[in-house]
């Protein structure tokens, strides 16, 4: 199941890295909230951890509650893949020498564990047995639908 599990983590890595834009979306219970926007993948780790910035008033960080759940959705104009990554993310407080790269001080940093991701693409059809196809070939008849890959971590 590991191995499973680095394989996948793989394969995600290299679709966020290869597309590396996504919207941002925070989940906070609270009246202050993070605003929705466009970011930009910095790295992704061996743990699964997604690296990135996203815009934020430097007053109004304080006061932001500093673990919550969000997602990325990574799309690009032009391809027929779209991947929906779901976790939950921190605040990384006083970063350091990424806090002094920063030109301005409406950025912070955070940290978004892939707990679930879903990716669908042409791709997809690529690697899937035969019994797969199968199914698949149903459900589309059916539903209408682009294969999906559902991925799960835990």
């Amino acid at each position: 199941m590991h191995n499973n599990n680095d394989t996948t983590l793989a394969f995600l890595k290299e679709k966020i890295e290869d597309i590396r834009v996504a919207l941002f979306k925070a989940e906070i219970n609270s009246v202050l909230q993070l605003p929705n926007n466009i970011i930009s993948t910095l790295k992704v780790d061996a743990d699964g951890f997604i690296w990135f910035y996203t815009s934020c008033n430097g007053n109004y960080a304080t006061q932001v509650d500093k673990e919550f759940f969000a997602y990325l959705d990574y799309y690009q104009k032009g391809r027929d893949s779209r991947l929906r990554v779901s976790g939950r993310a921190c605040i990384i407080e006083g970063c350091g020498s990424d806090a002094d790269k920063t030109e301005s001080a409406n950025l912070i940093l955070l940290k978004m564990k892939i707990m679930q991701a879903e990716y669908s693409g042409n791709d997809v059809e690529k690697q899937q047995t035969w019994v797969d196809k199968i199914k698949t070939t149903f459900t589309e008849l059916l539903a209408g639908s682009s294969p999906v890959k559902k991925y799960l971590f835990s």
